[in-house]
This record gives structure tokens, sequence and C-alpha cells, in this order.
């Protein structure tokens, strides 16, 4: 392990990546860090790193650079939409050092994904069912249910602790360095405090939603499509979805759903547990259906019991949300209009949105298995971000598929980086040109 040299970038705020540092230095390889900001700082203490205080355009050297100096073997990252993480994804794959991305799991609750080059579009786990299915052989059932304590408590102190630094001493420390975040810090808080304010508006509005657009007058079972909506700024949507803005898609799914869906189905949106309200969710796609002419027909939920909207409902519509795995191990039809890993033949609806409202395909459960089997013996291991039990798990798994000495997927299934060609665009988009 002595000839492993760790580069460690921006993690999660929390002090995940840290413990995962310390298990690698106990195995003997050495570990580096390059802080961009305060918070950077906090979550990595003691230890010590060294800090990009540059220009963005001044990273991709920068990196090249210290890469070279330090013989630098691998990097590790959350996530690689992040503008400096993409860039460093980028150049790890040029100068040959093994790219390893960390997240939430794929698989959830309790689960963390660690795969090279990249997730999603970039993600080496194959999408042709043969492979899917050798990678399975031999593979346990998947374990489910939840192991850990989670608190959004923790999460949301463990947040203030990595942003306030930088929202009071960023400007004098790193001018240059600007949050990886949809909006300002404040802002973002400042939504929560008001969603908080009106959560028991919010909990009646969802509850009389999902009564609209699930019963008919008679008191019988309406069928309705699911849309569970992500968060706006995240970057499975920004760069991993046909033009990478959420509400163009929402407005675009409306469309088509106003054009071809069968009548007297219905289309309820979900929005995410932790959107902030600033999208102005309910506003925003109730004009739209207005002025497509579906309003009696479009509802949305900010709440709710979103398995058992899966299970009662016709199918799912969804970008690339890990929803979307939930809804197939349920036997439910669903279409992803993003890069999804789970978008494979078989599994997810590969014809057109037109389509599926009126035809939804059902999965191949024995696929779907083989697909949960392979992609936990691949890209998942267990444990979690917040929470002293999930850390402690976490960490040391994490380190130990960072030191095997085998990929578990080869380079031989590395996909091209997505140069933002998606299957959808031109249906959804027509007048885009592409």
């Amino acid at each position: 392990m002595k000839n492993r040299i760790f580069l460690f970038l921006q993690g999660p705020a929390s002090p995940f990546f840290r413990l995962v540092a310390d298990r690698l230095e106990a195995e003997g390889a050495r570990v580096l860090r390059i802080n961009f900001c305060l918070g950077d700082m906090i979550f990595w203490r003691p230890k010590k790193g060294s800090f990009f205080r540059g220009r963005k355009s001044e990273w991709p050297d920068y990196l090249r650079d210290f890469t070279r100096h330090h013989a630098v073997t691998d990097m590790v990252m959350l996530g690689d939409g992040r503008d400096y993480h993409a860039v460093a994804a980028d150049v790890g794959q040029a100068l040959g050092i093994k790219v390893h991305i960390v997240e939430h799991g794929y698989l959830r609750p309790d689960w963390l994904t660690v795969e090279p080059d990249g997730m999603s579009a970039h993600s080496r786990f194959p999408q042709e069912p043969t492979v899917i299915r050798a990678l399975a052989d031999g593979v346990p059932p998947v374990a489910r249910g939840s192991l850990f304590q989670s608190s959004f408590l923790t999460y949301a102190l463990y947040d203030l602790a990595y942003h306030i630094p930088n929202v009071l001493l960023g400007p004098l420390l790193h001018r240059h360095y600007r949050t990886h975040g949809a909006v300002h810090p404040a802002i973002e808080y400042s939504g929560w405090i008001w969603k908080g304010v009106l959560a028991g508006k919010r909990r009646k509005q969802a509850e009389q939603a999902i009564t609209a657009s699930t019963k008919l007058a008679d008191g019988s079972n309406a069928r309705f499509f699911l849309f569970p909506l992500q968060l706006p700024g995240d970057y499975q949507i920004i760069r991993h979805s046909p033009g990478g803005d959420l509400l163009a898609i929402v407005e675009a799914v409306i469309a088509s759903f106003a054009r071809h869906a069968p009548a007297g189905t219905r289309l309820l949106f979900k929005v995410h547990p932790i959107d902030n309200g600033l999208s102005r969710w309910p506003q925003r796609i109730n004009d739209a259906a207005s002025r497509l002419g579906v309003g009696p027909r479009v509802f949305i939920a900010d709440g709710g019991d979103t398995d058992g909207l899966i299970k009662q409902s016709e199918g799912v519509v969804t970008v690339n949300s890990t929803v979307g795995l939930t809804a197939l191990g349920f036997g439910r039809p669903v279409i992803a209009l993003g890069s999804a890993i789970y978008d494979v033949e078989g599994l997810t609806s590969q014809a057109a949105l037109a389509d599926f409202w009126s035809r939804p395909p059902l999965p191949d459960q024995d696929l779907f298995d083989a697909f949960m089997r392979a992609l936990s013996a691949t890209t998942q291991v267990r444990g979690g971000f917040i929470g002293r039990d999930a850390l402690k798990a976490g960490a040391a798994n994490v380190a130990a598929r960072l030191l095997e000495a085998e990929e578990r997927l080869p380079e031989s299934l590395r996909k091209p980086r997505n140069k933002g060609i998606f299957r959808y665009s031109r249906e959804l988009f027509p007048d885009r040109g592409r």
C-alpha cells in the first residue's frame, strides 16, 4: 500500500472523508488533500492539506502539476458533477490516475456508491442485460432495510458548520471560490425556515392533492402516473438530463401528457423531500398545466407516502431519480428521460414518452433481481455520511473498496464522457434541433 497515494477533493459536509483517510493511512497508504474553502478544512481537521485559492480557469493546470509532483495514484471525490470534480475526473483519466467517485447509494437506504470514473452516463456499470446477468452470477440477494439511524438535525448542523465560515470569511480567504449549490446558503436557509412555518398547510394540501389525483368521485381508484421531482440544482439534472433544466423537462412532460395520455388518466408530481421550497413548484406546475389545457388532470403534492403512490400508479416518469429503482422493485413501469444507471432494455421503457402513457411496459423481474445483485457487488457498500454508526461502517467499507487491487468494473466497460446527447432530447424539445 505504500505505493498508493490518494488525493482527496471535496467530500460531504461531515467528517466522512477524514475517517476514510484515517483507514487508508492505517493500511499504509499515503493521503493528500486539496481544500477549496474553509468548510472543507473544518471537516478535514486535524489533518493538514493544500489549499487551492485560484480561479476556476487555473484549476486544470494546478491539478495536473499537483498530481505529477506528488505522484498521485488515486483521486477520491464526492460525485463528479461539481465543476472542480468534473475537471478532476477528466484530468485523472487522461493521466492514468484511478478516479473514485463516492456518493449516496443508488440503493436506499444506508448504502453508499463507490465507482470508477463517474456516475450515471459516466458510470462503467453495463447496460447490456447479458453483461449484467454475468456480473450477478453467484452474488447473493441484496440485503434490504435500514441499518442506521438518521437525523435531519445532525445533517442541518453539519451543513451550517460547513457554510457559515464560508459566508463570513470566504471573501477574505478564498475570494474566487463559489459554492457548488444552486443558490447562496443564506437564501437556501430562508427557504427552509419558511417551509417549516408552512409545514401544517403543506401537509394538508398534499393530502388533498393525493386524494384528488388517486381517487374518483365515487371513491374508486383513479388511473394516474407519478413524477417524483428531483432537486433543480442536482447535478444528476444539470449534467445528466436533456437541457439540464428540470422546469423545462416538467413542462415538456406536461405537454406530452396533454397530447398523448388517455382520457381520464392523471399526472401527479411529488416534491422532493428535501426541496427547500424556493422552486415554487405548485405555482409553476399549475400554471403550465392550465396553459396546456390539462389543469384538472395534473396535481402536485409536497408530501405523502412515495412507496404507496408508486404501487398505486400506472407508471413512474422520472429523469434519473433513484425512485425509479424503487418503482422497478415494486414491478411498476418506469421511463427515465435522462441518463440513469437502471435505464436498461427489459427494465425501463425504451419507447417514446408519447407511447408510455398508453402502453407502459412492466419490468422483467428476473433481470431486475440480477441488476440489483450486480449493482450491489460492484458499486455499493453499506454506510452513510451522517450518524456515528453509519460513518464508522461507511468509512471502513469505502476504504476497503478503495484499497482493492482489482477493479470490480474493469476499464473495458468505460464509456465515453457524456456529450450532452440524450435519447429523449428531440421528443421533449423538438424546437432545439437535437
